[in-house]
């Protein structure tokens, strides 16, 4: 049992339900209300959060860690990227 709980996928999969319970915070409110923060700030936030969510995922359970360095560097960047683009669009529409 101690070897389950100590992989990196179970790890991995622990840190993936942490984040979302974050980003479900911030959304409902509960974050928003506590911070004052502006509405851009916030979703700032979750863009960042659900990237660092689909890196984990593609790289550990896609096993995109163990790729072609020139396909992991793609990986990165597409990830990068797409992750800027989302937060400058949402900065400038705001």
């Amino acid at each position: 049992m101690k070897e389950l709980v100590y992989q990196r996928a179970t790890v991995i999969f622990a840190l993936l339900l942490l984040v979302t319970g974050i980003s479900f915070w911030l959304t409902v409110g509960h974050g928003a209300a506590n911070f004052h923060e502006a509405k851009s700030v916030i979703w700032t936030q979750v863009i960042i959060l659900a990237f660092v969510k689909v890196r984990w995922v593609l790289l550990d359970f896609m096993e995109l860690r163990s790729a072609p360095m020139k396909l992991r560097v793609l990986f990165e960047a597409w990830v990068t990227g797409v992750a800027a683009f989302l937060v400058l669009t949402d900065w400038l529409v705001a």
